[in-house]
């Protein structure tokens, strides 16, 4: 038999009555369902105060050692039970759904209506939104060495619209030397507008209720590098191939960029010293000490056996820097074996490139934008997870440059032509 201590109403009892309960296991049910506690009956001397400081300790560890011998298990706070500890915590949750407090409050919370909980559908929190993006900025090769501008709104940025500097170097400002007592000659520089939009890049990753249930923790790294791995992937294959029309403009297809021609007779799917040596030359001088090589990895053979002839000798090109962490190179630039590149022999199958000349637009603010639907794939026992990105990008030249003193055209991106 236990006595119990009434925590709430039950039957003709009432809150704080001391009922003696002759079944052990139905008095367990009562304390674990929060009826009621075990009474201990402990007489004390309460001469003084600190006899009463005594008995109240030792009930609260006689209460403690209970709750432990029962295994019940402790409340957590209200405030805890709103805090989801990691992506994975948050994506296990979803599976509860609108039953989910934790879920209903984060949304009321959000100034958002329940609707979308009803509905299936919840806003990934904001911190692990911005964790996702700062991923897939760590992913990026390429953009992260653009120049990037966040915004609200597209955007349209001003740049100096110059094709030679035939009259002047930087652009439209022209520098005169007039004679004693002649009139002052004024000139206008001639600007461009580079116009970026904020389009979308967008993905959808479905994770099954068994990932869900079962690991949480494997779900957020899951769900990290898929995401971040390609959206960082799409973003530089945008930067380089990209048409401009609904997402940015590449730099193979951008106006700015000069085409190199092949040598004479130079046979099909080749590259020759003469190629690079040429590219290297039409590069924008105060690009160089910024350049990246982009090359297939389908080059890496001819690239590897780039020489010079010496008499009756040679000299190999590229720097293999093969035992370093240093980077190959050509002529000094680090070369990157880019994935983004097309197939040897295929325009664009090497890239010479001064991507700080390059600009980028993103999505100011939170920069992602993130839900969660268990209805979509409710059949297939799966949760759909959406990401979407606002991006653009293009080259800030509107033409390449013919030098003052010079007839061979320069820019900051320079392309090798087909060899068939």
């Amino acid at each position: 038999m236990l006595t119990l201590k009434l925590l709430q109403d039950y039957g003709e009892y009432k809150i704080g009555d001391l009922v003696d309960i002759q079944d052990e296991a139905d008095a367990q049910t009562l304390i674990t369902d929060g009826i009621g506690e075990k009474h201990i009956a402990i007489e004390l001397a309460k001469d003084d105060i600190e006899w009463e400081k005594r008995e109240t300790s030792l009930i609260n560890k006689i209460k403690e050692s209970i709750k432990s011998e029962l295994k019940i298990p402790a409340q957590p706070r209200d405030e805890d039970k709103k805090i989801f500890k990691s992506l994975g915590d948050f994506a296990q949750e979803v599976i509860v759904g609108k039953s989910s407090p934790r879920l209903n409050d984060y949304i009321k919370s959000s100034g958002l209506n329940e609707a979308i909980g009803a509905d299936g559908g919840f806003l990934i929190p904001q911190e692990y939104s911005t964790a996702l993006l700062t991923a897939i900025a760590q992913a990026g090769v390429l953009a992260p060495k653009c120049q990037n501008f966040a915004s609200n709104h597209n955007l349209s940025l001003p740049f100096v619209n110059r094709s030679t500097q035939a009259t002047s170097w930087t652009g439209g400002v022209t520098i005169y030397k007039p004679a004693e007592g002649v009139a002052k000659t004024t000139s206008v520089p001639q600007f461009g507008k580079c116009e970026l939009k904020l389009n979308k890049l967008t993905a959808v990753v479905y994770a099954t209720d068994e990932l869900l249930n079962d690991a949480p923790l494997a779900l957020q790294t899951f769900l990290t590098t898929m995401v971040s791995t390609e959206m960082a992937l799409t973003k530089d294959e945008d930067i380089i191939n990209g048409s401009g029309a609904g997402e940015a403009l590449g730099v193979v297809n951008a106006p700015a960029t000069v085409t190199v021609d092949k040598v004479t007779a130079q046979a099909a799917a080749t590259i020759e010293y003469d190629n690079v040596a040429e590219m290297w030359s039409r590069l924008y001088n105060p690009s160089r000490s910024k350049a990246v090589w982009l090359i297939n990895q389908d080059c890496m053979t001819e690239i590897s056996k780039l020489s010079i002839a010496v008499g009756t000798g040679g000299s190999g090109v590229m720097v293999m820097n093969a035992a370093t962490n240093m980077p190959q190179s050509l002529f000094g630039a680090p070369i990157i074996w880019s994935p983004h590149c097309q197939t040897l022999g295929t325009s664009g199958d090497i890239i010479l490139g001064d991507f700080s000349q390059y600009v980028t637009l993103t999505k100011a603010g939170m920069g992602m934008e993130t839900a969660t639907s268990i209805h979509l794939k409710f059949l297939e026992d799966e949760t759909a997870f959406r990401f979407v990105v606002r991006f653009d990008g293009q080259p800030w030249w509107s033409s390449a440059v013919t030098p003052k003193h010079g007839s061979n055209t320069v820019s900051p991106f320079i392309k090798l032509a087909v060899r068939e």
